[in-house]
């Protein structure tokens, strides 16, 4: 059986933290990545390099994701095996 911890107590929270503690506010900032690659044509997009760790990203603009066991990198642009 697994417990659900409790929620740490927010930053304003002196009695907590102490009258010394930074606070530390974060906020989600959107990624930009390139125009060229999307859900749909990011097939389509060159400028992709194997990281070689299973991954690969644009060298543009850091967007990556996973590659398949059926698909490779070559020449800065995926292609998938099992089109041939």
């Amino acid at each position: 059986m697994t417990k659900k911890l409790d929620d740490l107590p927010k930053s304003e929270d002196t009695e907590y933290w102490g009258e010394d503690a930074e606070k530390y506010i974060s906020k989600a900032l959107p990624i930009p990545i390139c125009k060229t690659h999307g859900k749909k044509n990011w097939k389509d997009h060159v400028g992709y390099e194997d990281n070689r760790d299973g991954t690969a990203s644009c060298k543009f603009c850091g967007w990556g994701f996973r590659i398949p066991g059926y698909m490779r990198v070559h020449n800065e642009k995926v292609f998938d095996l099992r089109d041939r």
